[in-house]
């Protein structure tokens, strides 16, 4: 079958395209050190998220999360660590069962907060600190959603930065409490010092109880 001139043309352009996205890929590899710095997180910052976590029968549940971080040293033992609070609309990872969304709220415990539920989930557990990537693997540079990013590894957690400015998560996949699996698509990241009344839990509330 022979290809008209349009058709001949359109086949030339798009494989021009492809060239060109290549060339663009390999002169930002070859423009910076390789590997690249690993990412650091910024002091605080807030983003939504898409989260797709798949439970321990491997059924995915897709639903929305926003997530605040904040690094911080107003800690009951004064040391700095990482504060995290992650809002989750229409999936609690099996707790809170008939509630449409709830708070994990991460301090120095893994806390579970939903209407006439709070309890501890993982006691011992602090948010992550901003540079849970320095041990982490570089496996390259890909694209994501139609963004160059920094593919990492990381003892069975996977972070994706982008390239032209690492502070900004992408993607993450990795085991998250009780699912073996998950990936979170993160939105634009809103960098900024954070309310740290976010991160306190609920006043005249009994958390102590570990969760059921």
């Amino acid at each position: 079958m022979q290809l008209t001139l349009e058709e001949h043309t359109t086949k030339i352009s798009h494989m021009l395209k492809v060239i060109i996205l290549l060339a663009l890929v390999t002169f930002a590899v070859c423009e910076r050190e390789t590997p690249p710095s690993r990412p650091l997180w910024p002091d605080g910052f807030r983003t939504q998220a898409i989260i797709t976590a798949f439970d321990e029968n491997n059924q995915p549940h897709a639903h929305r999360s926003l997530f605040y971080y904040a690094y911080t040293n107003k800690t009951a033992s004064g040391r700095w660590q990482g504060n995290e609070r992650h809002d989750h609309f229409g999936y609690c990872y099996g707790w809170a069962l008939n509630e449409s969304s709830c708070t994990i709220l991460i301090t120095q415990d893994v806390y579970i907060i939903a209407r006439n539920l709070c309890c501890i989930a993982m006691p011992g557990n602090f948010g992550v600190p901003r540079d849970w990537l320095k041990g982490a693997t570089w496996l390259g540079i890909e694209q994501i959603h139609g963004r160059t990013v920094d593919h990492w590894y990381s003892w069975e957690h996977e972070y994706w930065s982008e390239v032209d400015e690492p502070r900004n998560g992408v993607r993450y996949s990795g085991p998250n409490f009780k699912t073996p699996r998950q990936f979170t698509d993160y939105d634009a990241w809103e960098i900024a010092p954070q309310d740290p009344h976010l991160f306190d839990l609920p006043k005249n509330t009994d958390c102590s109880q570990p969760c059921p």
